[in-house]
């Protein structure tokens, strides 16, 4: 996303004085997550440290926040609410408050308190370690705790790969993909909508040669990795996980879909690869 255009959305969403405050700690185009939590200090992170800042917003400021986002139609993203976030402008929004449930499943999320709001960012060449591994491709899947870079990382493997293969992002969170950022010619893309209810279809419809996927786990998921692979298609996916013995530990059934697993890890610096390992 262009720094002038971040610049007027985050001000659009935070306001004037709060985005000045951020401003005067760390450059705008450095930042990456804002934590706002009813009534409490703001948290600020760039791709190294974080900061607190002198300015709040009362529970009441919060849900303003959420209305403006949501353009006044916070009943229109009750889907996007009750799996923990929405999304503006390509910036996710995470939630927390108190939840409904009904028969052991959350509906939706009321009394909200505390947000986190995501920024992405395009990183061009990134990516540029794995090149030994996307021409030509594998299935490969990028492993990271949360707040590490993976999906900066998948981002620009989606741009280098879709130079040379017709490449299909299915964004489930609108995270990926965004027309502010570049990517190459043979590009297609399905947002909004989980990956099980999508990719039967357009495995048929599109005939891609490569699916990218993020944050992929779950029995659910593991049926859409076996469905891709059954039908011929090379796969690029994430999923969270400290390492890949945790994976191996935790949830190994998502390593036989793939031929290499990329490690992240923020030390030195967010986006960090610690190493690249062929699984098969």
């Amino acid at each position: 996303m262009p720094f002038c255009i971040k610049f007027f959305m985050l001000t659009k969403l935070l306001g004037t004085n709060i985005v000045d405050s951020i401003k005067s700690k760390i450059p705008l185009s450095t930042l990456t997550e804002v934590r706002i939590r009813a009534n409490r200090r703001i948290t600020i992170k760039n791709l190294n440290t974080s900061f607190l800042i002198d300015d709040s917003l009362s529970e009441e400021g919060i849900q303003s926040l959420l209305r403006m986002a949501t353009n006044n139609s916070l009943y229109a993203v009750e889907d996007d609410i009750k799996k923990g976030f929405v999304s503006f402008a390509g910036i996710r929004i995470g939630l927390c408050g108190k939840g409904v449930t009904n028969d052991d499943k959350l509906i939706t999320i009321r009394n909200i308190t505390s947000l986190t709001i995501r920024i992405p960012h395009e990183i061009i060449n990134c990516s540029k370690n794995l090149h030994t591994i996307l021409n030509p491709l594998e299935n490969i899947l990028i492993i990271s705790p949360p707040c590490c870079g993976k999906t900066t990382l998948i981002r620009d493997v989606a741009r280098v790969i879709s130079n040379n293969y017709d490449t299909l992002i299915v964004d489930e969170r609108g995270e990926i993909y965004s027309d502010r950022f570049t990517f190459g010619e043979r590009i297609d893309v399905f947002t909004n909508t989980p990956k099980n209810m999508v990719v039967e279809g357009v495995i048929r419809a599109l005939s891609p040669e490569v699916i990218v996927l993020d944050e992929v786990y779950g029995e659910k998921d593991i049926r859409v990795l076996e469905e891709i692979e059954r039908s011929g298609v090379k796969i690029v996916a994430t999923t969270h996980s400290n390492n890949l013995e945790s994976l191996k530990k935790h949830n190994s059934r998502i390593l036989n879909h793939f031929n290499f697993a990329v490690e992240l890890s923020n030390k030195p610096k967010i986006g960090t690869i610690k190493s690249i390992v062929r699984l098969r």
